[in-house]
C-alpha cells in the first residue's frame, strides 16, 4: 500500500494524510486548514489535488482547526462517505468549525466593503459556508476510545488516547492484504505528561510504522513548577501587589479550560482573593468548556477527584463568562486589578487584540503568553521585547511586563517525543515484531532533524522526513 503526505509535511500546520491500499480502498487522516499559505496556497485554499469523491474513508484525530479545517471544503468538494471520530472530537469540532466559517464570511465581507467594485472579483471568498458545516456534521460517526472498529474484512481502526486535548486520539489502522496484516500508527498531535485536565498519552502496541508529530523536537520546555504554582505567580504579582491586570492569551478550547481549572484550584485553596475577578472573554471558549464536563471519563484523575469535591471545573465565584459584544465593551472599561484570559492564543485576531491594546501601555498590568507564537504573528512581536508594538494600525509603547511560560503547551517537548518514539518501537518488539519504520511530521525542519537524528542514534527504525506530496511504499 502507500502512504502519501499532504500536509503538515516539513511545516506545522495543515495535517493531512492519504493511505492507499492495493486494492485501491482510499484513507484520508484528518484533514487540517493549513496556515503557512506560502509554502502550500493549495491546501489553504480548500482545494485537493485528488478527488473527494474518491475518498472511501475519513479519520479525525481531534478537533482543533489545524487538523479538522478543511473538511467542510471536503464535504463540499464531493467526499459522502463517514467521518470517524471521537465523540469528544464531534461535538468540539462541530464548534470551531462554525467558528472558523463566521470568521472566514465577517472578514470576506469587511474586505468587500475596503475593496472598490470592480475589484471585489478578486477577493477569495470563504472556504466553506455553515451550510457545508451542518454537512459535516451530519457526516460524524463517532467511535470510543480503545475500541476495535471493523470497516470491512481489510481495515480495522482503533482510537487511543493521546493526551493532547479532550477526545483528541492518536489512531492505528491494521491492514490485511494478501496474507499479510500491517500497523500503521498516527500519532496525531500528542500531549504533555501530567497535563491539565486529560489524561497521559498512550503508546501503541505492535506498529509497523508509526507518523509522529515532533513540533518541539530538539526544544524542551522550560517550566520546571507546578501549573498552581507558575500561575500564582504571576497573579500575585500583578494583581495583588500592584493591583494591575493579568491579560492572557489562550486559545478557546483546551488552554483556555486548563487555565480557568488552575484557578478554580487555588481559589480553593484560599490562594487568590475573593476580590480578583476573573473574565473569560471568549465566545467560543463559552460554548466548548460545557463538552469538558460532559466526558468526564475523559478528564484525568485530579480533575476528576476534583469534581467529585466540588461540583464543578470551571465555576466559582467571582469568574464572569462574556459573550455577548456588550459585556465585551464593559470589561474594556473595567479597571480595577483582574485576570482576563481570551483569544486568540497568538494574540492574532479575536477580542485579545483590544485587551492587549488597552494594558500595553500600563506599568503595572502583565501579558503572560502562555504558548507558542509562531514568528510574525501579534504574540511572537511582544516577545521580542520590541519597544514599540503596532496595534490594529496604532502605534503603542510597551510599558506592561510581557512573559512567557510553557507550563500550558500542549504539545510534548524533544525528550518525551523520543521517549513516544522509543516505546512504541519496545511495544512492537515486545510483541514479535518491529517498528520499521519512522515518519516525522507537524514541525518544522530543524525540528524535525533534530529529532531523526536523536532517534537515529538510538537505532530505534529508519527515520524520513516526507516532503509535501511525497509518497511511500509500505
Amino acid at each position: 500500500m502507500e502512504l502519501r503526505f499532504l500536509g503538515a509535511a516539513r511545516q506545522v500546520t495543515g495535517s493531512m494524510y492519504m493511505l492507499i491500499l492495493d486494492n485501491g480502498y482510499k484513507i484520508l487522516v484528518d484533514c487540517g486548514m493549513d496556515y503557512e499559505m506560502k509554502k502550500n496556497p493549495v491546501a489553504q485554499a480548500g482545494i485537493f489535488d485528488f478527488e473527494p469523491v474518491t475518498l472511501d474513508l475519513v479519520l479525525l484525530t481531534h478537533a482543533h482547526i489545524d487538523h479538522s479545517g478543511n473538511l467542510p471544503a471536503l464535504i463540499h468538494h464531493g467526499y459522502k462517505g463517514h467521518i470517524l471520530c471521537t465523540p469528544a472530537t464531534a461535538e468540539l469540532t462541530e464548534y470551531l468549525l462554525f467558528d472558523s466559517a463566521n470568521i472566514q464570511m465577517n472578514d470576506y465581507r469587511r474586505s468587500l466593503g475596503r475593496t472598490k467594485k470592480t475589484r471585489r472579483d478578486q477577493i477569495p471568498k470563504p472556504l466553506f459556508t455553515e451550510k457545508n458545516v451542518k454537512q459535516t456534521v451530519d457526516q460524524f460517526l463517532t467511535v470510543p476510545l480503545h475500541k476495535e472498529f471493523v470497516i470491512n474484512p481489510q481495515v480495522t481502526v482503533k482510537f487511543l488516547e493521546a493526551g493532547h486535548l479532550l477526545g483528541a486520539a492518536s489512531i492505528e489502522i491494521t491492514v490485511t492484504e494478501n496474507g499479510k496484516t500491517t500497523r500503521v500508527g498516527f500519532s496525531g498531535d500528542l500531549g504533555r505528561s501530567n497535563s491539565k485536565l486529560v489524561k497521559n498519552g498512550e503508546f501503541f502496541e505492535n506498529a509497523d510504522y508509526l507518523i509522529t508529530e515532533s513540533t518541539y523536537g530538539g526544544r524542551k520546555h522550560t517550566v520546571t513548577e507546578t501549573a498552581e504554582d507558575e500561575l500564582l505567580k504571576y497573579i500575585q504579582r500583578t494583581c495583588v501587589e500592584f493591583r494591575g491586570r493579568l491579560v492572557i492569551p489562550a486559545f478557546s478550547v483546551g488552554r483556555t479550560q486548563a487555565i480557568v481549572f488552575t484557578i478554580n484550584q487555588l481559589k480553593k485553596k484560599g490562594l487568590i482573593p475573593d476580590w480578583l475577578k476573573v473574565f473569560v472573554d471568549s465566545p467560543l471558549a463559552i460554548k466548548s468548556t460545557p463538552v469538558y464536563e460532559r466526558h468526564p471519563y475523559l478528564l484525568n484523575d485530579e480533575a476528576q477527584s476534583f469534581m467529585k469535591e466540588h461540583g464543578s471545573l470551571f465555576h466559582f465565584p467571582g469568574i464572569e463568562y462574556l459573550e455577548g459584544m456588550d459585556e465585551h465593551d464593559e470589561l474594556m472599561s473595567y479597571f480595577d486589578p483582574c485576570i482576563i484570559i481570551s483569544a486568540a492564543g497568538m494574540v492574532e485576531g479575536g477580542r485579545i487584540q483590544e485587551h492587549v491594546m488597552n494594558n500595553i501601555e500600563n506599568p503595572y498590568s502583565t501579558i503572560l503568553i502562555a504558548g507558542f507564537c509562531s514568528e510574525g504573528t501579534l504574540g511572537h512581536r511582544l516577545l521580542l521585547g520590541q519597544p514599540t508594538i503596532k496595534i490594529k494600525n496604532k502605534d503603542k509603547t510597551v510599558y506592561a511586563q510581557i512573559a512567557k511560560t510553557d507550563v500550558y503547551s500542549s504539545h510534548p517537548d524533544h525528550n518525551e517525543v523520543l521517549n513516544y518514539i522509543r516505546q512504541t518501537g519496545n511495544n512492537s518488539k515486545l510483541n514479535g515484531g518491529k517498528l520499521k519504520k519512522v515518519f516525522l511530521v507537524h514541525g518544522e525542519t530543524p525540528q524535525l532533524e533534530a529529532m531523526q537524528k536523536a532517534v537515529e542514534a538510538e537505532e530505534i527504525a529508519t527515520v524520513c522526513i516526507p516532503d509535501m506530496n511525497e509518497i511511500y511504499k509500505l
